[in-house]
């Protein structure tokens, strides 16, 4: 039987089909190892974590406010 573990990690930029930067996600643990983490796509999801991601989710939603506000 193959082994479908699963794993909690913190999406640090937006990765399709998945969510965007500072979503919490589950996992495959293979998914993770062998794609995410090695793309520096995502990081664990500890508290340190969330707080530091928080802060740069914050920026970039101001960033993309502004831009749609510039093609409207």
């Amino acid at each position: 039987s193959r082994d479908m573990r699963t794993v909690e990690l913190l999406l640090r930029d937006r990765v399709e089909h998945l969510g965007r930067c500072g979503d919490v996600v589950n996992v495959a643990a293979g998914y993770a190892r062998n794609y995410l983490l090695p793309r520096r796509l995502a990081i664990a999801a500890t508290e340190e974590n969330k707080r530091m991601l928080s802060r740069r989710t914050e920026r970039l939603l101001v960033e993309e406010a502004a831009q749609i506000a510039e093609f409207t």
